[in-house]
């Protein structure tokens, strides 16, 4: 059980890194592009950019067929409040790429959200996909991805409702992950092993897991049913449980399977088994 946790949490961790907001807060200068035009309407207090539109900022930069920069003018000069990309938007922070039909950042609070048909974060080891929207809060330091999420890391996966990370700034300032949250319909599949639970939580400070619900460890026909898995990677004990389930009146399940030997097959050079009286020959008649 221990180990299907362990890589399971090893997976979710080198996903959620992925959540930096799509043009990182900085006192870089933005510079936009685009292939075809570059309008300015004062009226709607917009900057509108088409065909092939590239936005930079420091080592970031957005793609998108279309882009719309929303801007303020209280203080007498353009202050860009949010921009919108649309159409094939592609967003580079490195080392990650994020991919979406739609994306909005709001540049006051750093917040962004991602939605489209196709939508994926992708590192050089990982992928996190999602079907409805990516959610980046930066007051909250918080990243959601919503829609059947699903991360992938070699031939490992963890899918569920809702997925999401809270980061926090480690000692050199960097956001790192501090917890890691799955919920509904939780499943960890690895080469080897499947977990199962309605809630998981990761804390990556203590270095401790629990997965909630109706939780169920399988590997091959085997399998462990409670309501409760803690695994505590500093001291490398997990412990299942069923406390809660009315139904099992607390205990928890194993059922496991022996192996069955192989029967060896016979080999061409052993002699045919005696079937009864060698018959006779026939003599003349």
């Amino acid at each position: 059980m221990r180990k299907i946790l362990l890589i399971s949490l090893a997976l979710v961790s080198s996903v959620a890194a992925y959540a930096a907001s799509p043009i990182p807060s900085s006192s870089q200068p933005v510079t936009i592009t685009a292939a075809k035009s570059l309008e300015w309407d004062r009226k709607a207090k917009t900057y509108t950019a088409r065909q092939n539109v590239v936005a930079t900022q420091g080592a970031a930069s957005l793609h998108s067929d279309l882009l719309v920069a929303h801007y303020d003018d209280t203080h007498g000069k353009p202050d860009i409040k949010t921009m919108e990309a649309v159409g094939h938007v592609t967003i580079n922070s490195p080392p990650y790429t994020a991919y979406g039909d739609h994306g909005v950042y709001d540049v006051k609070t750093g917040n962004a959200v991602l939605t489209g048909k196709d939508l994926k974060i992708i590192s050089a080891d990982s992928t996190l996909t999602a079907k409805e929207k990516i959610v980046y809060n930066s007051s909250e330091n918080k990243m959601t991805a919503v829609g059947e999420p699903k991360a992938v890391k070699g031939e490992d996966t963890i899918t569920a409702d809702t997925m999401s990370a809270v980061f926090a700034k480690d000692n050199t300032g960097k956001l790192t992950a501090n917890k890691i949250t799955a919920h509904g319909h939780v499943v960890i599949i690895t080469s080897a092993q499947t977990a199962e639970g309605d809630d998981g939580v990761y804390d990556v400070s203590t270095q401790k897991a629990v997965l909630t619900g109706n939780v169920t460890l399988l590997q091959d026909k085997n399998s462990l049913n409670g309501t409760r898995a803690d695994v505590d990677m500093n001291t490398g004990i997990s412990r299942l449980s069923g406390t809660g389930n009315a139904a099992t009146e607390g205990r928890v399940t194993g059922t496991f399977y022996p192996q069955q030997d192989k029967k060896p097959e016979n080999s061409g050079n052993q002699a045919p088994a005696n079937q009864g009286t060698t018959p006779q020959s026939q003599g003349s008649q």
